[in-house]
Formats: structure tokens, sequence, C-alpha cells
């Protein structure tokens, strides 16, 4: 018995389309929603020069993931804390205290650390169902 299917080489050549139009619309629909995310951390980092707000960037990882990150050096300092007032759950200074020279003021700073100003974090959870709805839009655009 011998079974002959015509067509199969259009279906698979359709199907491998969809299967690219899916992946482009993830990415489309990451980036998107990534966008959203950086859009609300900027709105709530605390600024001092600006620097750590302009450093706010979405970046595309692979087909299925995007980063949200602050470049600026201080980010996850201001983000987690420091010292014994930051973040447990996050591997920081377990310092009690600690002495610095601040330039601006010309003198000494005795300080046991910094409380976490946490803009990254909260801006996902912000943004988490309009974030799904991105990802899907492009999904569904695409294919």
């Amino acid at each position: 018995m011998n079974i002959r299917i015509e067509g199969i080489n259009e279906l698979v050549n359709k199907l491998n389309k969809l299967v690219d139009g899916a992946d482009s619309g993830l990415q489309k629909g990451l980036l998107e929603g990534g966008e959203l995310v950086r859009s609300d951390a900027v709105m709530n980092v605390p600024v001092d020069s600006g620097e750590l707000r302009e450093s706010i960037v979405v970046e595309l990882l692979d087909k299925t993931a995007v980063a949200i990150t602050a470049t600026a050096e201080h980010g996850i300092y201001v983000e987690f804390g420091t010292g014994s007032k930051g973040d447990s759950s996050v591997s920081h200074t377990t310092k009690k205290g600690w002495v610095y020279f601040n330039e601006n003021t010309n003198s000494f700073v005795y300080t046991t650390g910094q409380a976490p100003q946490p803009f990254l974090v909260p801006a996902l959870f912000n943004q988490k169902d309009a974030v799904i709805q991105a990802i899907k839009n492009g999904i569904l655009g695409a294919i």
C-alpha cells in the first residue's frame, strides 16, 4: 500500500514561513514590551545628574529575550542599596559602615549604606500586563 500526499512541500514551506513570522513577531513584541518597561523605569528612577536615567536601555539578547538595564555603574547600588541598608536578598557589602571623601563637599563622610530606591524591578511589575499584550500582538500581527 502506497500513500501519496500532494502539496506536502508547499505545506512545509508555509509552516516554515509561519515559524519565521512568529519569531520576528516575538522579537518585535519583546522590544515593544521592553520599551514600556524602560519608559516606566525612566519616569521613576531617582535623578541627581541624570546619568542613571539616560543609561536605561533595552537590548535584544537573542530571539526570545530582551534585557532592560541601567548601564551607569551606580545603577545596581541605587536599585538594591548598599551596606547594612541594602536589600538583604542581594549580595552586597556587609560592612557596618565606612568613610569616604566627598569631593563635592570637600569633606570626609561616614555612612552605613544607602537604602534601595528600586526603579527597574517595579517598572517590570507595573508593565507586566502591557508587556504580555505587546508580545501577543507582535506574534499575532506577524503570522
